[in-house]
């Protein structure tokens, strides 16, 4: 009877690891599947012994090694969630299997069992989080590991010890001291007096503590980032002390059991459940801010060219802040409705066609793609420089590097060109991207050919040249003449002035464009029709019709 009571058990405890896994997979691959995306897109995971080695020659680098492997399957959603859950549920079981070696014969194990899903459920609120990496989750389940493996024995846990614990901080950084520290309790727990035990653990913190200043000479990172970790966190210049307090609770999880009998639990086991799910309910969801997250989408759908669906998220709910704003015209711009719908949604001026220039990695990106598929393709090539020149933690961006490769396809730089693709040729999910593209330098008239690149020399300004913010329209002119068919430029042109609320430089613009072509969109007309109702040239019949309209709310100031 004991022995079908403890199988029930554990399949009850398998089947709530299920609960977890399956939870996990269905919130990032249903919920946040950009939010895969947009961590991708930072970093250039590379099949080279050189990009090996650059990740193992700092502390830390094994664990970052694998979370970028893994990393680079959020290309996928489906994989992307796989992975993720997979690293919670492997959290959440390494947990449970130490703090159930540490118990006594006697104690009641679910208490232990339930508290092993703690960090598994804070690291999956952190991760609401965009810069918190996923290499901080794979060097803890690395540290739980070697704490797995550490020998029995007081001399031989001394002696691996020491060895131990300098190669684990060099593998997977300064989540160390859970392993030190755990280690240190274990070898403590031969001896007999308490002053002896502590002076143990003491030692053994202090012995890892001294490796990290050692450490400090031989890599070009500052001091406190060596305590934190140096991929742990996109941003270097931030420590990020919600991650010390989850290396805090895991290391605390895995030791209390060793002093601490659990035996009657009749209520407290239940009461522990019903807290730890009821707090992981209500707490990760709001650990994923809406607002952010909505530009993470927005931008996840105009990196995919899904120009309907970004119109179909804007008419769900208006963009609000410049970025989505411009998502949104971008989308209506490429099907052909900019002219006709923008004013049915919000507009924020003239940022929400193409928003200030800001030094900043993620929000460059969306604004080079405008520019890209204007034909501004120089100045796309720079966005993306800048984008990439300024991720936080120095990473290589996958996008940033697509784009470089294209651009310089596109105006005939094809050794600079080849030296991208050979990079991406290195990855999983670009490599026969790039080797078409490699084809295309091979034979140039591949280039004329494709639907993007073809047009896009066709209407590029081949000319180099920087220009204002606010010189918008004059450069939209430019692409206009170059190239009489370039409808983005057109509808760009036409929209500007109308953002602006200037009436004259539209009429201006207005007459130009009807002498290349009959485009006269509906917040054209609307427009003209409110012009000359403020001239009394509009009969009230007409001014009836078009009161209320979206144009009209938006250029009267609405």
């Amino acid at each position: 009877m004991p022995i079908i009571k403890n199988n029930n058990e554990a399949v009850v405890r398998w089947a709530l690891t299920a609960v977890l896994g399956v939870g996990a997979y269905l919130f990032w691959f249903k919920g946040y599947p950009y939010a895969m995306g947009y961590q991708e897109q930072f970093q250039l995971f590379l099949f080279d012994s050189s990009y090996f080695a650059e990740r193992i020659a700092v502390p830390g680098g094994l664990g970052t090694y694998v979370a970028e492997f893994l990393t680079q399957f959020y290309n996928s959603p489906a994989i992307g969630a796989i992975v993720i859950a997979a690293v919670y549920v492997l959290l959440q079981r390494l947990v449970w299997m130490i703090a159930k070696n540490n118990m006594r014969k006697d104690d009641n194990p679910w208490l232990a069992y339930i508290l092993s899903f703690v960090p598994s459920l804070m690291i999956w609120y952190q991760m609401g989080d965009e810069s918190t990496m996923l290499a901080y989750s794979v060097s803890l389940i690395f540290a739980l590991v070697f704490m797995l493996l550490l020998p029995r024995g007081c001399i031989t846990g001394v002696c691996s010890s020491l060895v131990a614990i300098p190669v684990v901080y060099w593998l997977i950084g300064p989540v160390v001291f859970v392993f030190a520290i755990y280690s240190g309790v274990k070898i403590a727990g031969q001896f007999k007096t308490r002053l002896s035990a502590i002076a143990i653990v003491i030692l053994s913190l202090v012995y890892a503590l001294v490796w990290i200043l050692v450490s400090a000479s031989f890599v070009p990172y500052p001091l406190y980032r060596l305590f934190v970790g140096i991929y742990y966190y996109r941003f270097i210049e931030v420590i990020p002390y919600t991650l010390i307090i989850i290396t805090i609770i895991t290391l605390l999880l895995a030791i209390i059991p060793i002093h601490l009998s659990i035996k009657n639990t009749k209520i407290l086991i239940p009461v522990s459940g019903i807290a730890v799910a009821g707090l992981a309910v209500i707490m990760i969801p709001k650990a994923y801010n809406d607002l952010k997250y909505d530009l993470v989408e927005y931008d996840w759908l105009v990196r995919q060219q899904r120009w309907n669906d970004v119109i179909a998220k804007s008419e769900r709910k208006q963009p609000s802040l410049p970025m989505s704003v411009c998502a949104t015209n971008l989308a209506l711009g490429m099907t052909g409705q900019l002219g006709d719908r923008c004013f049915d949604f919000f507009q924020h001026g003239t940022e929400g066609l193409l928003p200030e220039f800001e030094r900043n990695f993620s929000t460059t990106m969306l604004t080079g793609d405008v520019y890209f598929l204007l034909g501004l393709v120089n100045t796309s090539q720079r966005y993306a420089f800048e984008a990439m020149e300024s991720v936080p933690n120095y990473n290589k961006s996958a996008r940033a590097i697509k784009r470089l490769a294209e651009t310089n396809l596109i105006n005939g730089q094809y050794a600079v060109a080849r030296k991208y693709l050979a990079m991406l040729k290195k990855t999983i999910y670009y490599r026969l991207w790039a080797e078409r593209r490699l084809e295309m330098i091979d034979n140039p008239r591949l280039i004329e050919e494709n639907n993007v690149y073809g047009y896009l020399r066709k209407v590029r300004l081949a000319d180099d040249f920087l220009f204002s913010d606010k010189e918008v329209d004059k450069i939209c002119g430019q692409l206009l003449m170059r190239n009489k068919e370039n409808m983005m430029a057109m509808q760009y042109l036409l929209v500007y002035p109308l953002l602006n609320r200037d009436f004259p430089t539209f009429m201006e613009y207005s007459t130009y464009i009807k002498t290349l072509k009959n485009y006269t969109p509906r917040a054209a007309v609307e427009a003209m029709a409110l012009a000359y109702a403020q001239q009394r040239k509009l009969p009230q019949a007409e001014i009836q019709r078009y009161q209320g309209c979206s144009t009209w709310r938006y250029l009267l100031g609405n």
